[in-house]
């Protein structure tokens, strides 16, 4: 169920979309120009802009500070990375791309973080005694990750990789608790919880665009 409604600041007026699921907490985001709310199913529409009276100036002031990528740099694994063309980026684990220019970045960094990810989901995959699904990545605009139980495929947003690698694997457990539980019930976070403890603290991080 989403329901729509417009919110003003500062005499500004934005669009507020609000998305009901069986969830715990109320987490607001923003991309610039719409406020995207996922709330429990019985969140009122004056909680909700309770929530933004107190925090919708400050997520906009970090949507604007932190600006995950630009012709001269980028976020990964939430470090600051200043780029030039032609470049090389050497990473922790000994992997070095060297790009042409900003085409030819993106494409190997896309394939590299492709690979993180294969890693970190079969790492996690094994602790928590989930199967093995395909694991598959693509920008996406409202979601961190999304598990098909049916194709046994799990997406992940283009979006993680300037996160760090924490907030990262809090994503990957949690759609990997998607094999065993698939709402968001209290089972869910149970079972989310006891592989990732401060899932809360981050998923506040991955919300509010703290890289690390």
């Amino acid at each position: 169920m989403v329901k729509e409604f417009i919110y003003f600041v500062d005499d500004k007026p934005y669009q507020v979309e609000i998305i009901y699921k069986r969830m715990k907490n109320i987490y607001f985001r923003f991309n610039g120009e719409i406020f995207k709310v996922t709330c429990p199913y019985r969140t009122t529409i004056t909680a909700i802009k309770s929530g933004l009276d107190k925090y919708a100036k400050k997520i906009i002031s970090r949507n604007v500070k932190f600006n995950a990528e630009s012709d001269d740099h980028i976020y990964i694994f939430g470090n600051k990375i200043i780029l030039s063309y032609p470049g090389e980026i050497n990473f922790s684990d000994g992997s070095v791309i060297s790009y042409k220019d900003n085409d030819d970045l993106h494409k190997k960094l896309k394939k590299w973080f492709l690979n993180v990810l294969k890693r970190r989901t079969e790492y996690y995959a094994k602790l928590m005694h989930a199967p093995i699904y395909l694991v598959k990545l693509r920008k996406m605009k409202s979601r961190y990750g999304s598990n098909n139980r049916n194709t046994k495929t799990i997406t992940y947003s283009l979006t993680l990789i300037h996160y760090s690698l924490e907030i990262i694997d809090s994503v990957v457990v949690h759609e990997l608790t998607h094999c065993f539980v698939y709402d968001h019930s209290d089972n869910f976070y149970r079972l989310l919880y006891k592989y990732c403890p401060n899932y809360d603290t981050l998923r506040k991080k991955l919300i509010h665009a703290e890289f690390k």
